[in-house]
């Protein structure tokens, strides 16, 4: 078979359109990651920690940060309320909380304490600067980040799997099927003609 018929199939076409897709979505996820400097640029807000600023489910835009020296800390009370941070904690969980007060290490590195306002006590510990991730730039999103959220359980992600794996083979096969069975159909012989005498 040669490739402009093989091109012509209804399965091959589907099949570069989904790897036209996940490439353009690799280009976009890295392009992102590329101009705002970090590996997460995109970040679904996990909990309710950061309200009224911040909400669960909110999906928020994060730029890396060169110079930790440039993060501002205050309390969110203060006339400029200190930057929002991300950071990986101990576990590789990513937390989204206000930088409060900074300390400078025996190094020259930085040292955050970190709080969310919407917690009543700041986090416990210190954030060292090798774990900030990147700082919080004002724009949000609102209510896109409960999908990342709800696909994030391994149950959810098989879940998704299956029902993508369903529809691509509905989608595809469903006209293969139905063109099958309309040339399959047997053609019914027609009355014959009454006559009259």
């Amino acid at each position: 078979m040669k490739l402009p018929e093989l091109l012509k199939r209804d399965y091959v076409q589907s099949i570069i359109m989904i790897v036209a897709v996940i490439l353009v979505v690799l280009l976009f996820w890295y392009g992102l990651s590329l101009v705002f400097g970090t590996e997460n640029p995109l970040l679904a807000v996990a909990s309710e920690s950061m309200e009224p600023v911040l909400y669960k489910g909110d999906l928020i835009l994060i730029e890396g940060v060169e110079n930790m020296s440039t993060i501002h800390t205050a309390t969110k009370d203060a006339e400029v309320p200190g930057d929002i941070i991300v950071y990986r904690r101990f576990d590789g969980e990513l937390i989204v909380h206000r930088a409060v007060d900074t300390r400078t290490n025996l190094d020259g590195t930085h040292s955050f304490q970190t709080w969310g306002d919407n917690n009543k006590f700041p986090d416990g510990g210190w954030v060292e600067e090798s774990e900030v991730v990147g700082r919080y730039l004002d724009f949000k999103i609102p209510w896109f980040g409960n999908i990342p959220l709800a696909f994030a359980d391994f149950t959810n992600k098989v879940l998704l799997v299956v029902l993508c794996a369903a529809l691509l083979l509905l989608v595809e096969f469903y006209p293969l099927l139905r063109k099958r069975l309309q040339h399959s159909e047997p053609v019914e012989p027609s009355e014959p003609e009454e006559r009259l005498y």
